[in-house]
Formats: C-alpha cells, sequence, structure tokens
C-alpha cells in the first residue's frame, strides 16, 4: 500500500504542503518528497541524521537550499 501524505513545513512564513511516500526496504525507509518538481529521497544515516537524494539528475533547476534545510527540521521534529 502507498498512500502520499501531505507534508506541511515553514517556508519564508507561509505553511507549504509538500506530498511524501513512504517506502520501506527491508528494515528500513525512505520519504519520497516531491519538491519543484522534483523527486527528492530523504534517508537516515548511519548516524541517525537525513541525507538527501536527488534522482532528477543535475539540472539547471536546482531546489532552494532553505526549502530542502526546512523540510529537514521539519522531519527532525517528527
Amino acid at each position: 500500500m502507498n498512500e502520499t501524505i501531505m507534508l506541511p513545513v515553514d517556508y519564508q512564513g507561509e505553511t507549504i504542503e509538500l506530498p511524501l511516500n513512504i517506502v520501506t526496504l527491508g528494515y528500513t525507509y525512505q520519504l519520497h518528497i516531491q519538491v519543484q518538481g522534483r523527486t527528492l529521497i530523504f534517508e537516515k544515516d548511519d548516524e541517525g541524521q537525513y541525507r538527501v537524494i536527488d534522482l532528477s539528475g543535475s539540472g539547471p533547476d536546482h531546489v532552494d537550499k532553505h526549502l530542502i534545510t526546512a523540510i529537514l527540521e521539519t522531519l527532525q521534529g517528527l
């Protein structure tokens, strides 16, 4: 069952909602979040901190670093 959850993120004084899917991989999971037309994968590293993977490739449209930071802060607060 793959259900989309809306993740509320405080960004530049507004709350935006980003579509999030949880993908399980054995004993771990990844969070696939749609951000500015890209799918970013958030997963925990060995130290328990989230890292971000962008499988959309390197293109001219980069995701705002401040938005990524706001997403990471939201995920850490969950």
